[in-house]
């Protein structure tokens, strides 16, 4: 998918390429081509810091008889995902969840009861306590919306990226396997009698291949403007909207740098 051009340093444009690699459960791979360092990692930075979503806050407990003190219940409260179906999330909303259980029995996050039916838990089987018989709970608690360059419990996602990798073999090879045996990742076979990277995506070119090869006849390096993003959300919203938050979070920081520098320079 061909999603936009860039200027490269010569001047000529170079277009900006997306495609998915593959996708492990919730884990989501993509090549990325036609960008710098420095752009794939402004949209990881955005997609982690930058992105809106709500999380518990602020918690008033009533009754806790447990054998947990207030604030551990508090902090795996905290780190609850949630989701919220509604229109576009603002830093500061608010929406009250209650809890309250007796034992005996484990308390999941299902028993949270949010105020507003646009916001549910992620997961309804994350264990919170266990309580014994006679043992209560009681809690009003604050969702609040935040961003994740104040705190993990509001990242939307994992993200990292990784460089794509090339290989080139010098006529000095005999195919000795040395480089394949030494590979960590497994990404280097023998193929109609030469060497060859069968998954560039997964090579972290650590260049063992290129130490350990007794003729020096390896050399791997880094493929300039193609990388590997790898997203992991933790659930708070689907992932096309998630990027769209991204794309919209990154659009705002240009606006308002763009404000800073005009007053800088009347």
């Amino acid at each position: 998918m061909d999603v936009g051009r860039k200027k490269d340093i010569g001047g000529s444009e170079m277009p900006i390429t997306v495609s998915k690699i593959r996708e492990e459960g919730n884990i989501y791979y993509f090549l990325v081509k036609g960008v710098s360092n420095s752009f794939i990692n402004s949209i990881r930075r955005a997609m982690m810091n930058n992105v809106p979503t709500f999380a518990i806050e602020n918690v008033r407990i009533y009754e806790n008889s447990s054998s947990l003190f207030d604030e551990f219940i508090a902090h795996r409260l905290a780190l609850i995902p949630l989701s919220y179906s509604g229109s576009k999330i603002k830093e500061g909303e608010k929406i009250k969840i209650l809890l309250e259980a007796e034992g005996p029995g484990t308390v999941y996050s299902k028993e949270l009861k949010s105020t507003d039916p646009k916001l549910e838990v992620v997961s309804k089987s994350i264990p919170i306590i266990k309580l014994k018989k006679g043992q209560k709970i009681k809690m009003e608690l604050e969702a609040v919306a935040g961003v994740g360059k104040e705190h993990a419990k509001w990242q939307p996602a994992t993200v990292s990226f990784s460089e794509t990798a090339e290989l080139k073999i010098s006529k000095e090879c005999n195919l000795c396997g040395k480089c394949i045996e030494v590979c960590p990742r497994n990404v280097l076979e023998k193929k109609a009698n030469k060497i060859v990277l069968q998954n560039p995506y997964d090579c972290t070119l650590c260049k063992e291949c290129e130490e350990k090869c007794p003729k020096k006849a390896i050399e791997i390096s880094a493929v300039q403007n193609s990388f590997v993003l790898v997203i992991e959300p933790h659930g708070h919203m689907p992932l096309p909207e998630l990027i769209n938050q991204t794309a919209e979070a990154l659009k705002g920081k240009i606006q308002e740098f763009k404000k800073e520098i005009a007053k800088k320079i009347k």
